[in-house]
């Protein structure tokens, strides 16, 4: 059985040089050798000791998740691993993409984690945009309402931070670095930078950081996640990221059922009864027909 106490987080990388953090000896410089290159952010890893002020990974501990995206030539990136609780952030401006939230809320789902809907900017008028997320209050999302510019409901959010390592997730424009930044006021915090000599070449791993809020509630800093990627072998699996279709699939009198335009499908009959479900049904089907 692995010692809890000699594991360390990575909580960044640069090329072959990063930081990893533990409650007992805090931030540790590490430098990898040539079979850890694909070492991601969010790893549990056991250190060898140090030397010359930096140690080695001597294992990695296994992974609970791994939450990926596709770079612009259509490789698929880790971006952060060991993830426990996605917060989808919205706001009414820019006009909110809910395929994208459903899209996000899929990748969550597949990677067991908990998922919490957060309204960025309550200064502006939001009216709509909270009717239009009733609906996933009612599947078991939880929305909260906050603004980072005006200093509103931080209480609630840290909250929702508590005991976590969170991820903030969302379309460009709605405040994701806005929130982070206000979060990271708290004097709990724990911060460190690298040493000039660690941030010696390109940052080519990943450029994700993990903030240390306290000894357990951990914050992901993940820029450009406009492309996230749902690792899925069978497209079975969608059905996972739709609770409503999870929730009523035994009734389905089609084994096997994709609930997409079979006809007199219990499923598809009834998410198309109502203008939010008959859009997630078509999210649905989009995200069907783009993964391969």
């Amino acid at each position: 059985m692995t010692d809890t106490n000699n594991i360390s987080i990575v909580t960044e990388l640069y090329g072959n040089r990063g930081l990893c953090w533990n409650a007992i000896d805090g931030f540790q410089s590490f430098i990898l050798i040539q079979k850890q290159t694909d070492i991601v952010i969010g790893d549990r890893v056991i250190c060898n000791e140090l030397v010359s002020d930096e140690c080695t990974i001597e294992k990695i501990v296994v992974k609970d998740n791994s939450l990926k995206k596709m770079s612009a030539n259509g490789r698929v990136q880790n971006i952060a691993n060991n993830v426990t609780n996605a917060i989808m952030v919205l706001s009414s401006q820019p006009k909110p993409n809910f395929y994208l939230l459903d899209k996000l809320i899929l990748i969550a789902e597949l990677n067991a984690c908990k998922i919490n809907i957060v309204i960025n900017k309550c200064d502006l008028d939001h009216a709509s945009l909270k009717d239009s997320l009733n609906y996933y209050e009612l599947l078991g999302y939880p929305v909260t309402i906050v603004s980072a510019k005006n200093n509103i409901n931080k209480d609630n959010l840290l909250s929702i931070l508590k005991g976590e390592s969170s991820l903030l997730l969302g379309q460009s424009g709605v405040g994701k670095s806005t929130l982070i930044n206000w979060l990271l006021q708290e004097e709990t915090i724990k911060t460190n930078m690298l040493s000039q000599k660690n941030q010696r070449g390109r940052h080519t791993t990943t450029t994700t950081k993990l903030h240390i809020m306290n000894n357990d509630t951990y914050l992901f800093d993940t820029p450009g996640m406009e492309n996230p990627y749902p690792n899925i072998s069978d497209k079975h699996q969608i059905q996972e990221g739709f609770r409503e279709m999870v929730s009523n699939r035994n009734e389905c009198k089609y084994r096997d059922c994709l609930h997409i335009n079979e006809p007199r499908c219990s499923v598809k009959d009834s998410m198309l009864s109502n203008e939010s479900s008959e859009r997630r049904h078509s999210h649905y089907v989009k995200i069907f027909e783009t993964i391969s």
